[in-house]
C-alpha cells in the first residue's frame, strides 16, 4: 500500500476534495455508476485486484482535470493504477487484444521492419533527414477495420506525405518503425511501453531526425509527454500535422480550392485538444479552406466531448451511447461532415455509425472524415494556385507584374 500512497501524493489525487467540480465534466458520470472523486479517495484494494470496474472504465480523457480547484491529476494516477493490477487480473481488452498483442510483440522483436509499398507513386520520401513521418499503427488499423468499417486508414499516411512534399518535406519514412506503445502505457504496461520507446527513438536519432510529425492525436502525445520521461536523451520538436500545417497555409505555401462543401464541423480529439492544448491549429487550417466554414458544437476545443473510449482499454454501451451522442451533436449544428484529427475517433464513430446501419437500417445523419485525408483532397493543383497567386489576380484584373 505504500506504492499506493505514493500515487495518491504524487498524482495531486490525496488533495481531493470531493466537491464535485470533476463529476460536472466527467462523460461517464452522467451515465451513472463513475465518479473519479470516488475512485480518488476510496479503499481501492479491489480495483488492484482486478475486481473492480471503474478504473478500467476510464476514458482518461481529461475532462476532469479541466475543472479540478486542487490541480489533480487524476489521468495520471489511473495509469499508474492500472499498472498495479497484476497482469492475470486485469480485464481483457476490446478486439480480443489484438492491437495491444501486437504492439507487445514489437517491443520483444529485435529484427522488425515493415513494407513501405504502401507509399506510392508520385510521393517522397528520404531515408534520413531532419523531418520524419510517425506512421504508427495506421497500417495494423487498416488491415483490421477496412473491410468492416470502410475507413482507409493508409490513405491518411498518404496523404501527410502529399501535404509534405507539397511544403518543400521529404520526411523521413522508416521501415523499422514501431507502434509508439500508447495503448501499452495507458493500460498499465510500463516495461513494455519503455522497450518500445527505446527502440523507436534510437531509430530515428541514427537518422538525423529533429522534427517528429504524425497525424495521430495519440502518438503526438506519447512522443510529447511520455517518450521524453522514458528516453530523455532524445528529444526531437514533436508536431501534430495540423501544427505542422497551420505555417505553410497562412503563408500561401499550401493553397485549397473549393469543393462545393459548405459548412463542416471539428472534433477534437482528447489526446491534442485538452492533453495538449492544441486546439487553435486545425481550426486555422480548415478555415483555409475556401467556400467552407468550420460551426462549433456546443461541446468544442478542451470541453469537447470525448469520442467514447481510449486506447483499446475498454468499450461497452456507454461508450456507444458516448458516441452517438457527440454524432447527434455534430449533425445539429447543420454540417454535413464531421473531421477529426485522430484515427481512433474516425473508427469509433465509424463503428457507432455501422451499428446504427445495421440495428436500425438508416443511414447515418452525418459523413465523418479525416483532417489529413480532408486537407490533401483538398490541394489545389498548380493551376488553381496560379489562379489564387496575388501576382495572377493583379494580371487578371489589368495590373502588371
Amino acid at each position: 500500500m505504500n506504492e499506493l500512497l505514493s500515487l495518491r501524493q504524487s498524482t495531486g489525487a490525496a488533495r481531493c476534495l470531493a466537491c464535485g467540480k470533476c463529476t460536472t465534466m466527467c462523460p461517464l458520470a452522467a451515465g451513472g455508476r463513475f465518479s473519479a472523486r470516488l475512485i480518488a479517495g476510496q479503499d481501492l484494494r479491489a480495483e488492484l485486484q482486478g475486481r473492480g470496474v471503474g478504473v478500467g472504465r476510464c476514458l482518461t480523457c481529461g475532462s476532469c482535470e479541466s475543472r479540478c480547484p486542487q490541480g489533480v491529476r487524476f489521468t495520471d494516477f489511473v495509469r499508474g493504477l492500472r499498472a498495479m493490477i497484476p497482469a492475470e487480473a486485469r480485464r481483457p481488452c476490446p478486439h480480443a487484444g489484438v492491437f495491444q498483442s501486437v504492439a507487445r510483440s514489437m517491443a520483444r522483436d529485435d529484427h522488425h521492419e515493415r513494407s513501405l509499398d504502401w507509399v506510392g507513386d508520385g510521393l517522397e520520401v528520404a531515408a534520413e533527414g531532419e523531418v520524419a513521418l510517425f506512421v504508427g499503427c495506421l497500417p495494423f488499423f487498416d488491415a483490421y477495420f477496412q473491410d468492416g468499417l470502410g475507413v482507409r486508414m493508409m490513405e491518411i499516411a498518404r496523404s501527410a506525405i502529399r501535404l509534405l512534399n507539397e511544403a518543400g518535406v521529404k520526411p523521413v519514412l522508416l521501415a523499422e518503425e514501431r507502434c509508439c506503445g500508447h495503448d501499452l502505457l495507458w493500460n498499465g504496461e510500463r516495461e513494455a511501453f519503455e522497450a518500445l520507446a527505446a527502440k523507436n527513438t534510437a531509430a530515428y536519432a541514427r537518422r538525423g531526425v529533429k522534427v517528429m510529425i504524425t497525424t495521430c492525436a495519440e502518438c503526438t502525445r506519447t512522443w510529447r509527454v511520455d517518450y521524453p520521461e522514458a528516453v530523455p536523451s532524445y528529444q526531437p520538436r514533436v508536431m501534430h500535422l495540423a501544427e505542422f500545417l497551420a505555417g505553410p497555409v497562412e503563408s500561401g505555401a499550401i493553397r485549397f480550392r473549393e469543393d462545393g462543401e459548405a459548412a463542416l464541423t471539428y472534433q477534437d480529439p482528447c489526446r491534442l485538444g485538452r492533453h495538449l492544448g492544441v486546439t487553435d491549429e486545425p481550426r486555422r487550417v480548415l478555415a483555409a479552406l475556401p467556400g467552407t466554414v468550420t460551426v462549433e458544437m456546443p461541446h468544442s476545443g478542451r470541453d469537447a466531448q470525448c469520442c467514447g473510449t481510449s486506447g483499446f482499454i475498454h468499450c461497452d454501451a456507454m461508450s456507444r451511447t458516448l458516441q452517438t451522442d457527440r454524432l447527434n451533436e455534430a449533425a445539429a449544428t447543420g454540417a454535413k461532415t464531421l473531421v477529426t484529427a485522430c484515427p481512433k475517433c474516425l473508427i469509433h464513430f465509424s463503428c457507432a455509425q455501422s451499428e446504427t446501419r445495421s440495428r436500425e437500417g438508416r443511414e447515418a445523419n452525418i459523413r465523418i472524415e479525416d483532417f489529413t485525408v480532408l486537407a490533401a483532397r483538398r490541394l489545389a493543383s498548380k493551376e488553381d494556385s496560379k489562379q489564387q497567386s496575388p501576382a495572377s489576380k493583379g494580371r487578371d484584373a489589368g495590373g502588371t507584374s
